[in-house]
C-alpha cells in the first residue's frame, strides 16, 4: 500500500531545485571503454537515508568521497569492510534500470533525454516503509508491503533506456545463467538484458555482498549490527521523488551519480 501523507523524511534535502547534482564530465570517459550506466533510486545526499548508506557502505556515490564506516563492538572493521565491498562499489541505491553497455553509435546524450522525458511524465509517490531483509545470501532493506506504483514505475525505466541498450552476448547470457533462473526469469533476461523485470522485480537497497561465509555468530552480529545503524530510517515512508543516473566509468570501477532527475509533484 503506497501512502504519501507521512513519507516526510528529509525532503528538504530532496527539493528539485537541488536535483541538477553533477554534471557528466565527458572528457574523463571519451576515451574509456567499457562502461555501463544505469538508473537508480538514489535517496538526496544530505537526506537521513543517503547519510546511513553511504557510511555504512563507506563511500557516498554522489561526492565520490570516500566514508568512515560505522564501528562495532562485536564485528572486526577489516570483516565490515569485505562484507559490504561488493555493494560499496554499486553505491547506496535501488535499481530499477540494472546497468547496461550503450548501444554502438548512439550518443551519451540519449541517456539523460530519456531519464528526464520519462521523469517528467510521473509523479512523486510514497514507498511502503522500509524493513531490514536477509534477501537470499545478502542483507538489504526492501519496502515492507508490496506497491504497484513501484513495480510499474520500475518496469517504465526498462523500457525507456532499452532501445538505448547494447543487447547482451552469448557469454553475458552465460554468465547470467549460471544462477539458476526461472523459465519467466530467463525470458526476461532474453528480453530485457535482466532476469528480475516486471513481475520478477524486487526493489531493495543491498547492504552486502554474498554472506555465504559467514557462521551464524557473524550473520546474527551483521544483522544486529544493521539494524542499529539503520534504526532512525526505518519503518519510516519514504518518498521517491527523483531518480538518477548512475555511471561506470571503467569496468568494474566504482559507480557514481551523474545527474538527477526530478519527478513531477504529486
Amino acid at each position: 500500500m503506497c501512502l504519501l501523507g507521512d513519507y516526510l523524511m528529509s525532503t528538504k534535502a530532496c527539493d528539485s531545485s537541488l536535483i541538477s547534482l553533477m554534471a557528466i564530465d565527458k572528457t574523463t570517459m571519451q576515451d574509456t571503454s567499457p562502461y555501463r550506466h544505469a538508473i537508480y533510486y538514489a535517496p538526496a545526499e544530505h537526506s537521513a537515508l543517503a547519510q546511513r548508506g553511504a557510511q555504512w557502505l563507506g563511500r557516498c556515490a554522489q561526492s565520490r568521497r570516500a566514508m568512515q564506516q560505522p564501528q562495532f563492538p562485536a564485528i572486526a572493521p577489516e570483516n565490515l569492510r569485505a562484507w559490504t565491498a561488493a555493494a560499496t562499489r554499486y553505491g547506496w541505491h535501488a535499481t530499477m534500470k540494472a546497468p547496461f553497455t550503450l548501444k554502438p553509435h548512439v550518443e551519451m546524450d540519449a541517456i539523460p533525454e530519456a531519464i528526464r522525458s520519462l521523469a517528467q511524465r510521473k509523479s512523486v509517490f510514497a514507498l511502503p516503509p522500509l524493513k531490514l531483509h536477509l534477501k537470499g545470501d545478502y542483507l538489504a532493506l526492501v519496502p515492507d508491503a508490496s506497491c504497484n506504483a513501484l513495480q510499474e514505475f520500475a518496469f517504465d525505466c526498462v523500457r525507456a533506456l532499452h532501445p538505448l541498450a547494447k543487447p547482451l552476448s552469448d557469454e553475458q547470457l552465460a554468465q547470467r545463467r549460471r544462477t539458476p533462473l526461472t523459465p519467466s526469469q530467463d525470458a526476461m533476461l532474453v528480453q530485457w538484458g535482466y532476469p528480475f523485470v516486471g513481475d520478477e522485480f524486487q526493489w531493495h537497497m543491498t547492504l552486502t555482498g554474498s554472506l555465504k561465509g559467514l557462521n551464524e555468530s557473524q550473520l546474527q552480529n551483521l544483522r544486529e549490527a544493521a539494524l542499529e545503524w539503520f534504526a532512525p530510517v526505518l519503518n519510516r515512508a519514504v518518498a521517491l521523488d527523483a531518480i538518477a543516473w548512475f555511471v561506470e566509468p571503467i569496468a568494474g570501477g566504482d559507480l557514481y551519480e551523474a545527474q538527477r532527475f526530478s519527478l513531477a509533484p504529486a
